[in-house]
């Protein structure tokens, strides 16, 4: 009886090449919204809002580490006044903020953004929420 030491590599290799491509597609998929993407808080009634979706809507993320994103560039508290101020400019910018804050995120950090917000003149902020899915919805 003769030994058979061989490795079936193309087993090994179709097997790793579904992984990959599984977790790419879920990663392309993930809900974000301007190349950020927050873990939001989840509420039962929420309010659409459909100017969050526009291309030049103004749209604040504040991650779970405290760091802000203005679009998708990443900016510091005091940056943000003038960065608004310079969209505001454009007359057809819709005057209003979209907050995106992670759900795990200091208070203390919202408020100083909303701060910084209010002290560029805007009074309209609305806060981005994700739909609680239902207990009769999951059956």
């Amino acid at each position: 009886m003769k030994l058979f030491c061989q490795i079936d590599a193309s087993a090994l290799a179709s097997t790793m090449i579904v992984l990959v491509f599984t977790v790419l597609l879920a990663t392309w998929l993930a809900p974000t919204h301007h190349g950020i993407g927050a873990d939001l808080p989840k509420v039962s009634h929420p309010i659409p809002m459909p100017g969050s979706e526009r291309e030049d809507a103004m749209i604040v993320t504040v991650m779970r580490d405290g760091s802000i994103f203005f679009g998708a560039e990443k900016l510091g508290f005091h940056q943000m006044r003038s960065k608004i101020l310079d969209r505001l400019k454009d007359r057809s910018v819709e005057r209003r903020v979209y907050i995106r804050a992670d759900g795990r995120v200091w208070y203390r950090t919202v408020k100083e953004v909303l701060d910084e917000v209010h002290s560029a003149g805007i009074e309209r902020v609305a806060f981005l929420v994700d739909q609680r899915r239902s207990p009769l919805a999951a059956r």
